[in-house]
Parts: C-alpha cells; sequence; structure tokens
C-alpha cells in the first residue's frame, strides 16, 4: 500500500471520529489533488483512496445515495479541451460517487453509468474549474474500503490495485478440463484443497458464501450445449462452497444444492467458453480436501431427475373455497407434512424442505381489505411452500416461531393457493396441521395474546421534534429489554424482547431530510416501531455492529412509538436511543 492511500487511512479515522455532519467542499481533500490539462497522460490518472463514510451522500442532492466522508476524497483543476471527462472509481464493494463540478453543481452515481457495481459519471463538453469528488460506499457500516479513482478522457476503469476479490484470470490451482458437449468418462472428478482467507462475496456477489483463494481451483473450457444443462458439484467431509464466474461474466453460487453439506450448481442452457471454479469452506479454517465433479448427468456424478412440484395435480388433502371474513378463523387442515422433492431444486428461491409432488392443500380465495396468513405446526421442522394466484413462489422456514412456517400476504390476491407442507430435513413424513387465517400465523392471533400497547405512557418520556432539529442526534438513555417476545407481540418479523410500554415517543414533523432512528449498546439489541399510519417496522443490525437502525425515507409526519428491545430473553442492557436527520449513530 503506497504512502498516500496509508495516509488517507488515518484521516478517514480521524474524519469518522469528528462531529461534522455533512460534506464539506471548503475542507482539503482526503488523498490529495492534481492539475489536468486536457490531453494529460497518463491517462487514466488514477489514485488509490478509502471509499466510504458515516454521512449520508443524499443530503447534498436528493438524488445521490451511499455514505461519505465531510472532506472530498480527491481534487483536481482541470483545463477542459474537446474531450468527454470521465470520472469513475472501482472497489470490491459496492462504492458510490458524488462530484461537486465548477459551477458548483452536485452529480452523483452508483452503477448506471461504471462497470459491474462501479459509479461512473460522464461529463460531455466538460467545464474548466475545481472538480471535488468523493467516494462513498452504498451501505453504511462496511468500513473504509480500498478503493482506485480512475480521471480519463478515453472512458470509464474498472482497474483496482487494491482488489482482494477473487480473480477469474489467474492461472488456476488445480489446471484445466477441456471439454466438448456430450463428453465421455462423465463425471470428471478433479481433487482440490476447499478453503482460503478471502470472503466469496468479495467483488462477486453478496449471495455468495465461503472462504476461497484469489485464484482459481479449476478452469473448464466448455463447448456449450443447447442440449445438455452443465453440472458443477464438490464432495468433502467438510461444509464447503462453490464459485463459479461463467463465461459471460456472471457471479454463480452455492452452499448445500448438491445434498449433505456439498454445493452444486446447474448450468442450464450453458453457454461456451470458460468457467472459473472456485473451492470454498463454508468457515474459516485450514483448507480441507475436495473433489470437483464436472457432469452432464447430475450432481455429483448422479443422473439428474428433475424435481418438480406439480399445482395441476390434486391436492393430497383436498381444497376449499373461502370468502374474506370466513369463519372459523383459522380454517385447519390435519396433514402428513414432508415427502421425497426437494423444494430448493424444484423451485429455487431459497426455498427449503422436502415434499410431495402434488400440493397438500389448496383454497380458492375472494380477498377484501384483511391479510392472508398461511402457516403450519408441526412438533418438528416444518416448512411451507406456497404457489399463489399470479404464478409467484413464496417459501418459509420459521417465521410463525418455534420451527414453525408462515406466510403473510399483504393485500392479498383473489385465486387459487396451492400449498405445501414439508418437513426441514429429507426422511420419514411429520404430522402437521395447516393454518389459513386473516388473524395471524397458527394459534397466535393479532390481539390474542400479549401485545404492545401504543396508548401506554413511554418508560424513557416523549419529545415533539420538527426537521433540522438541533442538537443532532437527539439521544435517550435507557435499558434495554423485557419480557414480550416482539415477534409474537408486535409483528412475525420482529425480533427481541421488548416491554409492554414503548419505550419512547417521538412525534415528528419532517422537513427536507430523512428521519434515522437507531441504538448504541454493548450488546445485541433490536428495535421495533409503530409508525404514524400504524405499521410495524422492525430491524435488528442494520446500523451495523449489532445496532439496529431504521431509515425512514421521506418519513410522515405523527407519532413514533419505539421500544428497545434485546436480542435473547432474560437480558437487561444498557442502551442509547438516537433520533437523526443526519445518519445512524456512530460509536
Amino acid at each position: 500500500m503506497n504512502s498516500k492511500l496509508l495516509a488517507g487511512v488515518a484521516l478517514a479515522a480521524l474524519i469518522a471520529s469528528g462531529a461534522a455532519q455533512a460534506q464539506d467542499p471548503a475542507l482539503p481533500p482526503a488523498y490529495g489533488s492534481v492539475r489536468l490539462s486536457s490531453g494529460f497522460e497518463p491517462d487514466p490518472a488514477s489514485v488509490g483512496v478509502r471509499a466510504g463514510g458515516a454521512i449520508y451522500a443524499g443530503n447534498a442532492a436528493d438524488f445521490c445515495s451511499g455514505y461519505i466522508t465531510p472532506q472530498a476524497s480527491y481534487a483536481f483543476d482541470y483545463d477542459a479541451g474537446s474531450y468527454d471527462l470521465f470520472v469513475s472509481a472501482a472497489s470490491d464493494v459496492d462504492a458510490t460517487l458524488l462530484v461537486r463540478a465548477p459551477d458548483g453543481s452536485w452529480h452523483c452515481n452508483d452503477d448506471g453509468e461504471g462497470i459491474g457495481l462501479n459509479p461512473g459519471l460522464r461529463f460531455d463538453n466538460p467545464q474548466s474549474g475545481a472538480y471535488q469528488v468523493w467516494v462513498g460506499t452504498l451501505s453504511p457500516g462496511v468500513g473504509y474500503e480500498p478503493a482506485m479513482l480512475h480521471i480519463s478522457e478515453v472512458g470509464f476503469s474498472s482497474a483496482n490495485a487494491y482488489s482482494r476479490a477473487p480473480n477469474p484470470n489467474l492461472a488456476p490451482e488445480s489446471g484445466t478440463l477441456d471439454l466438448r458437449a456430450g463428453f465421455a468418462d462423465d463425471p470428471r472428478t478433479v481433487r482440490v484443497t476447499a478453503g482460503g482467507e478471502i470472503g466469496a462475496d468479495r467483488g462477486t456477489s453478496p449471495m455468495c458464501r465461503g472462504q476461497v483463494n484469489s485464484a482459481p481451483d479449476l478452469w473448464v473450457n466448455y463447448t456449450g450445449s443447447s442440449e445438455r444443462d452443465l453440472y458443477l458439484s464438490m464432495e468433502a467431509d467438510s461444509d464447503t462452497t462453490l464459485l463459479v464466474q461463467d463465461p459471460n461474466g456472471n457471479w454463480l453460487c452455492d452452499d448445500d444444492t448438491a445434498e449433505n453439506l456439498n454445493p452444486g450448481l446447474r448450468v442450464v442452457d450453458p453457454a461456451a467458453g470458460r468457467y472459473a471454479v472456485w473451492a470454498g469452506r463454508f468457515s474459516r479454517g485450514p483448507a480441507v480436501p475436495a473433489t470437483i465433479y464436472v457432469s452432464e448427468l447430475g450432481f455429483l456424478g448422479n443422473i439428474d431427475t428433475p424435481a418438480e412440484l406439480d399445482y395441476s395435480l390434486p391436492s393430497n388433502y383436498g381444497s376449499a373455497e373461502l370468502i374474506s371474513g370466513f369463519t372459523p378463523d383459522p380454517y385447519t387442515v390435519d396433514l402428513m407434512a414432508g415427502g421425497d422433492v426437494d423444494v430448493n431444486e424444484a423451485v429455487g428461491q431459497n426455498c427449503r424442505g422436502y415434499a410431495t409432488t402434488a400440493p397438500d392443500f389448496d383454497i380458492t380465495y375472494d380477498a377484501d381489505n384483511l391479510d392472508l396468513y398461511i402457516s403450519a405446526t408441526s412438533d418438528g421442522d416444518a416448512t411451507l411452500v406456497v404457489n399463489a394466484p399470479d404464478g409467484t413462489w413464496w417459501c418459509d422456514d420459521d417465521s410463525a416461531g418455534s420451527l414453525n412456517p408462515g406466510i403473510r400476504f399483504d393485500n392479498p390476491l383473489d385465486g387459487r393457493y396451492d400449498i405445501w407442507v414439508g418437513t426441514y430435513s429429507e426422511g420419514t413424513p411429520e404430522p402437521a396441521t395447516l393454518h389459513i387465517s386473516e388473524l395471524g400465523f397458527g394459534d397466535e392471533f393479532v390481539g390474542g395474546g400479549a401485545s404492545l400497547d401504543v396508548s401506554l405512557e413511554a418508560n424513557y418520556g416523549s419529545v415533539s421534534l420538527e426537521g433540522g432539529f438541533s442538537p443532532d442526534p437527539y439521544t435517550v438513555d435507557l435499558v434495554a429489554g423485557g419480557p414480550l417476545d416482539a415477534g409474537e407481540a408486535a409483528d412475525p418479523f420482529c425480533r427481541g424482547y421488548v416491554t409492554e410500554a414503548p419505550d419512547f415517543e417521538l412525534s415528528f414533523e419532517p422537513g427536507a431530510l430523512d428521519l434515522f432512528i437507531s441504538v448504541l449498546a454493548d450488546a445485541d439489541t433490536t428495535l421495533v416501531i409503530n409508525d404514524p399510519s400504524g405499521r410495524w417496522i422492525c430491524d435488528d443490525d442494520g446500523a451495523g455492529s449489532l445496532n439496529p437502525g431504521v431509515h425512514f425515507e421521506n418519513p410522515e409526519a405523527g407519532i413514533y412509538d419505539i421500544w428497545v428491545g434485546t436480542y435473547w430473553s432474560g437480558e437487561s442492557q444498557p442502551a442509547r436511543l438516537g433520533i437523526s436527520e443526519l445518519g445512524f449513530q456512530e460509536d
């Protein structure tokens, strides 16, 4: 790392600890400045910076996104000629750009102009004068990530000397397979060592899991086929993952699809070209021996029989026609959960469990103004799959509590809902009860048990604030936690344990800025908020470092009732509630 970048790291840390709450063009740029004249060499002019900060870039202009430092990352004085001007940044994380042009106008970009998730801004007929550049991160709380800022008259650049992301262009650790469609000796196997020091999600996709090396473990040069799928899978004694870049540059990843904690990727209508394959280990630790399988037959060399959920088949336990307001509520059906179809293979979309090919039950529903709740209870770990009237697939594992699945349809559609009740693990079917309701999941209905009461006096008082309030943030010291499970007492998607009464009540008259409500604590805390429209809004770790935070864009005027919970039952923890128009609290 060069000295300029190291100096910037220290400066970024100093900025993070300061009291400034908005970008300030008057401050000196963190990583220096340069003077450029049209036709400059070398092109691009590049500099290493750190992306990110604690300040919301939307403070500069409503169309800006990301989080930045108060002072600019870099500045350049430009003598324009006949060329367009390109400003871009490259980073392993999702970066953003904020540029102040010589005329004082603000320009922002996330992904629309750059390469991949890298931001870029093109200035047609650029002005001469001083440009100030902030390099941010799309999400708050990701730290100050290394990035390369590029200034060019030729085009955008994705070069990043500081990248630690998996690099498909590095020579593979375990060689190359050259395969034609219909290849013999199927499957082909390659012994590898799974694991590494780099997160598989770095510079690839946030959905990827595991630890890998920079260089791929294998290249597969494949001719492609419109008649055969390509199966890439891996077998090991430990929990492993797969990361693949296909010939079109798309990132593919998997954890457990090939059964028994073994990963597998099925590429439908595979493109011709090079597939770069990384063998990952799910958790950190020493690398482990593994075998990669490359096949046109199935995972781990097994002939694949496509898994299918078929809503055209008669339902195993019948059907019902229900009109909104139906009684009795819930409508219940006793059945056997489970089957031999892997619903993840059949449906995808992170669905879990094993079910029968045919639905277990279907309803034809005439909706009105109530929500629709479909859930299941069982002594085992049940799962739920629903095909809605518009053909969309909905899946859940534990949202109804106690390992019971539940799906809530807000503003439900009229029509037929096909329902499968599965078991999380493959094996013997388990007795279960399907619940269909307009009141809540299972037997725990809204108002049917302990609930959070917005009418009670707040434990730690109240305040009335208007847009532009000072000081910002407004803070309240309190004790987080309580006896009630927020998922049962408020909304199934809420987490943590809280008191019946709110901890604090905010009466808010918004101005031009967003509203941020967050908590700082040494323990894992949660937030439960009832907004002026009566909606429940909950968060666990949105402010980073196990601290919850809720960001209200275009906040409503009215009463915000706020509960601060602890993630675990039986804890009471000191905490600080922060209310701000500038961003989440920082340690």
